[in-house]
């Protein structure tokens, strides 16, 4: 029988070595041969990527079923030399890792490399905590870089180094600024002589030599003893905002220029009412003094009653084409009014106000319209003038009948001279008392009354005419028309004349089928009449002198003036008069009152 004996303390050591120190280690470790079939590999590995029998090791690693296309083993089979490389791969549970791979080989007694050990570190964390720190410090919207206490720079990110070039290495009076020697207004400097956060305002050369004005902030960068050997330099590029800086000035300069020499007046108020604006052409309109100060109850009372709020409610701007004010001791006088509310980003900051005083034009357009009623006045006589010639003329007849017949005594041919001398008398009144009234300037007397009632009325007032003489009269109202300040008399009489015309152009018309249409309507706050016929119509050269010139379409039975009447009439009313006809096809005459012109209404004093 055999002595046992008892092992000693190498042994047991070798043999655990041997058996147990590879599953002890807390790395991967994986054996493969020269055809990369993975011959061995211990519970650490396994964990990580799984069951490896029977499998090559970049099925295993990477989960490829060919041969990865740059492999280091190879290099190390063929070498014996020991390689480290950081790889990707997947481990057991499909995710994607990051791992440091060692590969050793196993030197036989011949020399060869029958195997090669690969040790597996897992950095996914690491590699992902350094990526991350990489990418902020490159990408930051600012530049970045290290300076050593030497001032040279000793990392920069990505933007500087686009910016720059790369300086890592050189000083960094050097390379941001061009200069021989530390600035004396370096932040990096103060931070490393008291060890606290500095800021301050740098200009650095860029590639293209152009000046790059940047706030720094360098901070150090303090060990957990706190102290430090290197800052951090943070460099934000206001370039583009000094630009805009000085572009707002110029702004700034230049719109207040525009309001103070405007010759309309401007004001402003901020979101508390405050008065913030007011140039010197509305402090003229207002009658407010240059040192006088603008209180709130001030502003509201010189403005138009509820305009403020309707500002300040309604989107975009309000604009009064036609609005009455008053001046800081109650004088009203007209103009055009535009407010605006002033919005940023949703939130109302204030008010701002335009105004255009109409004086000056109102007392043009009552001259003009004085002017072309003038004008008229004188085309008109001219007119009248060769009409009551023609009067003459026929009263020479009637004078030459009544007295041949009484020569003759011949009561017929009497009779007929005392007809026509009746006739052409009658016809003279006609022509006098329609030029007196044309010509002497009577003010209207407007009131509010129902502008499609006028219409209407003329229209019933030629209804049985029009039946009688096979012409049909129609009436149409387009849409509502509110009531309106209007000399109800006079406008009748316009519409009187065109319907009047009308009827009688029908009745020199060709046409079988005639008919005269007259229209009401509203549109864009204008209040619009229309008188369309089928009739006649008029060539060039009647529309041409239809408005200025002795001009009717009603024989010796008109006067020639209710056109030149009905133009006055209508500029009185502060709108304007229009025709479109063509011979043979008929007319249209349009008359348009803006009710922002209308004449202000008169009150009877009782």
């Amino acid at each position: 029988m055999t002595k046992k004996t008892k092992n000693s303390p190498a042994t047991d050591l070798e043999r655990w070595v041997n058996l147990q120190l590879i599953e002890t280690i807390p790395l991967g470790i994986a054996i493969i041969d020269p055809e990369y079939n993975l011959v061995y590999a211990n519970k650490t590995f396994e964990q990580l990527f799984g069951d490896w029998k029977n499998r090559k090791c970049y099925n295993a690693y990477k989960s490829e079923n060919e041969m990865c296309a740059h492999c280091e083993s190879t290099l190390t089979f063929t070498d014996g030399t020991p390689r480290v490389n950081e790889e990707m791969g997947y481990d057991k549970n499909g995710r994607h890792i990051h791992y440091l791979q060692h590969a050793t080989p196993i030197v036989d007694e011949d020399g060869n490399f029958p195997y090669i050990v690969h040790i597996f570190t897992n950095i996914t964390e690491a590699t992902q905590i350094r990526d991350e720190h990489q990418i902020l410090f490159d990408q930051v919207p600012c530049n970045i870089l290290l300076i050593d206490r030497n001032f040279r720079i000793v990392k920069a990110n990505k933007r500087l180094r686009d910016s720059l070039g790369n300086p890592e290495g050189n000083f960094c009076f050097e390379t941001l600024k061009g200069l021989k020697h530390k600035c004396s207004e370096c932040t990096a400097r103060q931070t490393f002589e008291d060890g606290q956060i500095h800021t301050g305002y740098h200009s650095w050369k860029s590639k293209g030599e152009q000046p790059l004005h940047l706030h720094v902030i360098t901070v150090p960068l303090k060990r957990t003893d706190g102290s430090f050997d290197v800052v951090l330099e943070m460099a934000v590029d206001v370039t583009e905002t000094m630009k805009l800086q000085d572009k707002l000035k110029f702004a700034h300069t230049y719109l207040n220029t525009i309001i103070s020499t405007s010759i309309d007046g401007i004001f402003a108020v901020n979101e508390k009412g405050k008065v913030t604006i007011f140039n010197p052409a509305a402090r003229k309109f207002f009658k407010i003094k240059d040192n006088q100060v603008i209180s709130r109850e001030n502003f509201t009372a010189i403005l138009p009653k509820d305009f403020l709020a309707k500002v300040f409610e309604q989107p975009g701007h309000v604009y009064l084409p036609e609005a009455e004010v008053k001046t800081i001791d109650g004088e009203p006088f007209p103009v055009r009014l535009v407010g605006n509310k002033l919005m940023v980003d949703d939130k109302s900051i204030g008010m701002a106000f335009s105004v255009q005083d109409l004086r000056e034009i109102k007392q043009l357009e009552r001259e003009k319209i004085e002017a072309e009623r003038l004008s008229a006045v004188g085309h008109t006589v001219a007119g009248l003038a060769h009409g009551i010639k023609n009067l003459n003329t026929a009263l020479e007849g009637g004078m030459y009948m009544l007295k041949s017949g009484l020569a003759q005594g011949n009561i017929e041919r009497i009779q007929k001279g005392m007809d026509m001398l009746a006739r052409n008398v009658e016809r003279v009144s006609i022509f006098v008392k329609a030029f007196l009234s044309f010509s002497k300037g009577r003010e209207i007397q407007a009131k509010i009354c129902d502008p499609a009632e006028i219409a209407k009325e003329v229209v019933d007032l030629y209804a049985v005419k029009a039946e009688k003489l096979g012409i049909t009269l129609k009436y149409e109202k387009i849409g509502d028309i509110a009531p309106a300040p209007i000399d109800f008399e006079s406008m009748h009489e316009c519409l009187t004349n065109l319907v009047g015309n009308a009827i009688d152009a029908c009745q020199m018309s060709d046409e079988n089928s005639c008919y005269v249409t007259v229209r009401t309507f509203e549109e864009y706050n204008t209040i619009i009449y229309e008188v369309a016929d089928n009739g006649c119509g008029m060539d060039y050269e009647v529309k041409r002198k239809v408005f200025t010139t002795f001009f009717t379409t009603k024989g010796l039975g008109g006067s020639g003036l209710g056109l030149l009447m009905t133009k006055k009439i209508v500029h009185e009313h502060g709108g304007t008069i229009d025709l479109k006809s063509k011979s043979g096809k008929g007319t249209t005459f349009s008359i348009r009152l803006p009710r922002r012109r209308l004449p202000k209404i008169v009150h009877n004093s009782i």
